[in-house]
């Protein structure tokens, strides 16, 4: 069953020739005419004294003619096609009865050009042509035969008389063969026009397969690598050249071993892989990577190589850490703080009896040297104390609005003063400020332990620079020291986790407590000194209204 838009699209076909094909026919037309009737001409050359037919040579003449007139209304009226057909088959029902009354009318033995006249219509021309065509092709010779009988018109003289069952037989024959091939022709041209119509619209199905399939691979937001059985890569989508930093015309028909050093495929058969690993871009930045891998087949069933789909998870990792750093810091926080109360207590006894004795006096010099160190001592202990406590238990932020540039610019003053940061030469890089909601009273104190932290890290000559972007909302503290390697960063946030045996290890966790609470992040990342960077990056939830 055919649809009506099959039907109609294979009528538009009939009617939306295209030029070349109408420049075929031309050429076709063209030898066909000089290989007949130029033929009939060469051989009828014996008969008549080396002296050819005239009229034979005029038809040969008028119809070169026709066709270089075709030709230039072909080049200079594109958008007549149609009626460019009809002319070309008006054109060659009139050669055609032309060349059989001049080749013997009934006895003529080109009747056979009017079957060409009616299959081209059938390849080109509508139904409703088509069947004019037949029509006319049947009036013509027969109007040709009709007179020729009744001698209203003379054939060639040296054509034999025919009876009239001789005539009536050529008659039936010829038009027998018009209508058969005016039916076969359109059955065969209808059938070819579908075939077309249905090839067309398989092209432009695929097509927009192609162009879909296309769109989603490179908008999706997962790295996709296609590796054929050689292990040469054969697709590599936007989002795979992004996550490996590798432009996708370098990763095309390269190996995967050459992109993908640390991703080792030693059998394309292998079921689905899944795992993780450690990506290093061309410019040595290292991602944390989770990976998918999974073989195909192509229509014979043969391997045909395997589709590898891979996500950045470097970010998730960072806050899978943070997660359970914050987990354990608060664990440890409701455990310690009330042991810190515990300990506090003896301890201001501890410190006050000390004082009462060294009030009464009568110690001799050794003795006041070892009260001296009790106090000194307990007063640490008790600094120590008081530093565990508000990270033990952080004081809930209470926001307002606060310059983000005031606010640096009070923890430099505050540093400069600072015998600590004699030897240091500071830095403030702020380009524009921003209005944040914080607690300036908390952001102060954990940006002042980010400087203290790098002021005892720096090498000489010791250099500090603490910068504020205000379109990221991102504050920064750089130091020129030996920077933070790879297993210290999983723990520099951890309480009582210091590289100096003098340290506390309490001022950076206090920091991320600090930052934490107001909802922001803070990292550890290597600067383009090769030092460590602080970075503490404020949410949009921050921004004044």
């Amino acid at each position: 069953m055919i649809s009506p838009q099959l039907n109609k699209l294979e009528h538009n076909m009939a009617l939306s020739l295209s030029i070349s094909t109408l420049l075929w026919y031309l050429l076709g037309r063209a030898f066909i005419v000089t290989l007949f009737l130029g033929g009939t001409v060469f051989l009828d050359l014996p008969k008549t004294f080396l002296m050819p037919d005239i009229r034979l040579v005029f038809l040969l003449l008028l119809t070169f003619f026709q066709i270089c007139f075709s030709l230039l209304w072909l080049l200079r009226w594109q958008n007549h096609l149609r009626q460019f057909v009809q002319f070309q088959l008006v054109w060659d029902l009139v050669l055609s009865v032309l060349t059989v009354y001049v080749t013997g009318g009934t006895a003529s033995l080109f009747s056979f050009l009017f079957i060409f006249v009616i299959l081209s219509s059938a390849l080109m021309a509508t139904r409703t042509d088509v069947m004019v065509t037949v029509a006319a092709s049947v009036v013509l010779y027969g109007g040709l035969v009709d007179l020729q009988y009744y001698g209203y018109i003379q054939v060639a003289p040296e054509v034999l008389e025919m009876t009239q069952t001789d005539i009536f037989y050529r008659l039936f024959l010829n038009v027998t063969a018009f209508l058969l091939a005016g039916f076969l022709g359109t059955i065969l041209a209808g059938r070819l026009r579908r075939s077309e119509v249905l090839l067309q619209q398989e092209r432009h199905d695929y097509a927009e397969l192609e162009r879909l399939n296309r769109t989603i691979l490179q908008n999706i937001p997962s790295g996709l690598i296609v590796v054929d059985h050689s292990g040469f890569i054969r697709s590599f989508n936007s989002a795979a050249a992004s996550i490996c930093g590798v432009d996708v015309s370098k990763a095309i028909r390269r190996s995967l071993e050459e992109v993908f050093p640390q991703l080792v495929l030693t059998e394309m058969a292998l079921p689905v892989e899944r795992g993780e690993l450690e990506y290093v871009k061309p410019k040595g930045e290292k991602r944390v990577l989770g990976y998918n891998a999974l073989s195909f087949s192509d229509l014979q069933e043969h391997e045909a190589g395997t589709l590898i789909t891979f996500q950045d998870l470097t970010e998730t990792k960072r806050l899978e850490q943070h997660l359970q750093l914050g987990e354990r810091l608060a664990a440890i926080g409701k455990l310690a703080a009330g042991l810190a109360h515990e300990i506090r207590n003896p301890l201001a006894s501890l410190s006050g009896s000390v004082q009462l004795l060294a009030e009464q006096g009568g110690l001799n010099k050794s003795d006041q040297n070892l009260l001296d160190i009790v106090n000194r001592e307990t007063t640490r202990l008790n600094r120590l104390l008081g530093d565990f406590l508000v990270f033990a238990r952080p004081r809930i932020p209470e926001k307002g609005t606060c310059s983000m540039k005031n606010l640096i610019g009070e923890v430099y003053d505050l540093a400069k003063t600072d015998p600590r940061f004699t030897e240091v030469q500071l830095e403030i890089i702020i380009r524009e400020d921003r209005l944040l909601q914080l607690d300036s009273g908390q952001i102060h104190q954990a940006l002042w332990n980010l400087l203290v932290n790098a002021a005892q890290f720096s090498r000489a000559p010791k250099k500090i620079v603490i910068g504020f972007d205000a379109t990221q909302r991102l504050v920064w503290v750089d130091d020129n020291g030996p920077g933070v390697n790879l297993d210290e960063k999983k723990k520099i946030f951890e309480p009582f986790y210091s590289s100096r045996p003098e340290g506390t290890g309490l001022g950076l966790s206090i920091t991320h407590a600090i930052v934490t609470a107001h909802n922001a992040t803070i990292e550890c990342v290597e600067n383009n000194w090769g030092g460590a960077r602080f970075q503490i990056n404020f949410s949009a939830d921050d921004d004044t209204l």
